[in-house]
C-alpha cells in the first residue's frame, strides 16, 4: 500500500522526537502498512490487533487509529482507491486534541 505523508502528520511527528518508543512502534507500523497491498488486507492482518487498530466513530468514521503508546494514537484515512493510505495525525491526548480541522493537507 502507498502512504501519503500530509502536512498535519508532519507536524506532530517533529513532536513525537521525544518519544523513543512510540517512534518504534510507529516503524513497526509503516512496516506493516507498506507489506500491505490495499486497506481491506490491512484490516485483517492478526498484528494490527497489537496496536488496537480501529475504526473511529461519529464525525470521524472515516479515520482509523493505531496505538503507539496508552495515550499516543496514529491516526490514518484511507483514500477511496485502496491502496493509499493518508497519515493523518498523531494524537497526543487519546483523540482530545483532534479533529476533522486539524487534519491538513499540502498543496
Amino acid at each position: 500500500m502507498r502512504i501519503i505523508y500530509i502536512k498535519s502528520f508532519d507536524k506532530g511527528i517533529k513532536k513525537l522526537k521525544k518519544h523513543n518508543e512510540e517512534i518504534n512502534n510507529l516503524n513497526k507500523i509503516l512496516k506493516i502498512i507498506k507489506n500491505t497491498s490495499n486497506f481491506r488486507e490491512l484490516t485483517l492482518i492478526p498484528i494490527v490487533k497489537k496496536y488496537n487498530f480501529e475504526r473511529l466513530k461519529h464525525n470521524y468514521n472515516n479515520f482509523y487509529s493505531f496505538r503507539l503508546s496508552r495515550i499516543i494514537r496514529l491516526i490514518v484515512k484511507p483514500k477511496d482507491n485502496g491502496i493509499e493510505l493518508f497519515l493523518a495525525y498523531i494524537s497526543f491526548d487519546h483523540y482530545d486534541d483532534f479533529s476533522i480541522e486539524k487534519v491538513i493537507y499540502y498543496d
